[in-house]
């Protein structure tokens, strides 16, 4: 269960608008030294660029 500060915490920032939460984003960020930007996702070994999904060959075209 949340303590009592952090309700009061909760409840502050449920008060703010949109660009006031933005900006104590951008504060909190530079006070912990830290980014709230989601990581990227690593791709999987064996896929390139416009690969096919499942990371299979595309087949060779059969030439007659």
């Amino acid at each position: 269960m949340a303590s009592e500060k952090l309700d009061k915490i909760a409840e502050e920032i449920q008060g703010l608008t949109l660009l006031e939460a933005s900006d104590l984003v951008k504060l909190l960020e530079e006070k912990l030294g830290v980014s709230a930007a989601a990581p990227m996702a690593m791709a999987m070994p064996g896929m390139a660029a416009g690969a096919p999904a499942g990371g299979a060959a595309a087949p060779a075209e059969e030439k007659t």
